[in-house]
């Protein structure tokens, strides 16, 4: 891209926020106790290797290509999702009560189906879903069957989170449908928000074990727990290992209580790792952005199918956690790539710092992204 002229001080500009978090996070190294190097650095590779990706098929006018892409990928991610479905609820009969996955463990596999972790499933299905919302919702596509099949396989996806039975999931419904209604304004999605809550308020007084079965699920403990180990190294942080650090829910009375692998919230993993410092570099990668897009008066529809998933993905890693930097993951889907697409448009519009047709320096690095008059495609 540097040798054909597509990468200017615009475009670095743009990509600055993730070169400046990464730097930080792998520098962080020298001070953690017995980081997994070869892990971290890895996952630094991997993440400019997909920003460079997103970057290169946007700057070479090759946008329809990646949406396609995306397209496809969530809908054969809703082809195995099916299939799951199929084989639980269908095939072995499971009563639609069941959590998907909660049956006969070697059963399943005789049909092909590797029962993942709900949790990580979640955060595998959810952003995924919020993704193909917006890409159905972006433009009219002339190819109706394809279309369908879209609009079919986002379907299967929310029927997949229903099944899971994670409060995570039943959340992020109602923030896609809450983000749609901010980013479209539009009635018929202010209407949705409006059933959603009501619909959420019924089951609760109705059917409050379906909600409050699980209580809290040490949330508040694990996140206090957290806070305080910040608190021994607030400006920088304890630096990232890529190894295993449980936090220990402690109680004055009976000592140690239990011990969780991270302390689900994403905003916390990267604060304990990367200290204030690295949250504001966190925060760097994608409020500007979506801030920008949501608030500004002149609209573009052909961004905002990237704004749902950063919402959507952002508010699920707040209460079932992330890594700060990790190799590809189940969370990558929820945080690293609806975040690295919008920086490879922030830096596309970087790019463009010459052209006439963006008089202002900071909207050619943050773009409104906009809606059609109807803000609904059906």
């Amino acid at each position: 891209m540097i040798r054909r002229g597509l990468v200017g001080g615009g475009f670095l500009l743009a990509a600055s926020p993730l070169f400046a978090y990464l730097a930080l996070a792998l520098s962080s190294m020298l001070w953690a106790e017995n980081p997994d190097s070869s892990k971290t650095f890895r996952a630094a590779t991997q993440l400019l290797a997909l920003f460079v990706l997103f970057s290169y098929l946007r700057l070479t006018d090759n946008t329809f290509v990646l949406r396609r892409a995306l397209l496809i990928a969530c809908m054969c991610t809703a082809v195995v999702a099916a299939w799951h479905l199929i084989v639980v609820y269908g095939v072995m009969e499971a009563p639609w009560a069941t959590v998907l996955y909660g049956v006969n463990q070697q059963e399943l596999a005789l049909y092909g189906v590797k029962p993942v972790n709900a949790v990580l499933a979640t955060l595998l299905v959810v952003p995924q879903a919020a993704l193909l919302l917006g890409l159905l919702l972006e433009q009219p596509d002339r190819n109706l069957w394809l279309r369908g099949l879209g609009y079919l396989s986002l379907l299967v996806l929310v029927t997949m989170i229903i099944a899971l039975e994670r409060r995570t999931g039943q959340v992020a419904i109602v923030v896609a449908i809450a983000a749609c209604a901010v980013l479209y304004r539009n009635r018929i999605w202010y209407m949705l928000l409006g059933l959603a809550v009501f619909a959420g308020l019924l089951i609760l007084i109705f059917f409050p074990d379906f909600i409050l079965s699980r209580g809290l699920s040490w949330r508040p403990s694990i996140w206090l727990a957290t806070i305080d180990e910040i608190g021994n190294a607030p400006f920088f942080g304890h630096g990232i290992t890529n190894t295993v650090r449980p936090v220990e829910v402690y109680d004055s009375v009976v000592g140690v209580m239990r011990n969780f692998r991270h302390p689900h919230n994403m905003a916390l993993s990267v604060t304990y790792a990367l200290g204030f410092l690295g949250l504001i570099l966190w925060l760097a990668l994608w409020v500007p952005g979506v801030l920008a897009r949501v608030f500004s008066g002149q609209r573009r529809v052909e961004e905002l199918y990237i704004l749902l998933p950063v919402i959507v993905g952002v508010v699920a890693l707040m209460f079932d956690g992330g890594e700060p930097l990790s190799t590809f993951h189940f969370n990558w889907f929820c945080f690293w790539i609806p975040i690295v697409l919008l920086l490879s448009s922030q830096a596309f519009y970087g790019a463009m710092v010459s052209s006439d047709e963006m008089p202002s320096r900071i909207r050619r690095i943050f773009p409104s992204a906009g809606v059609s008059n109807s803000g609904l495609l059906l």
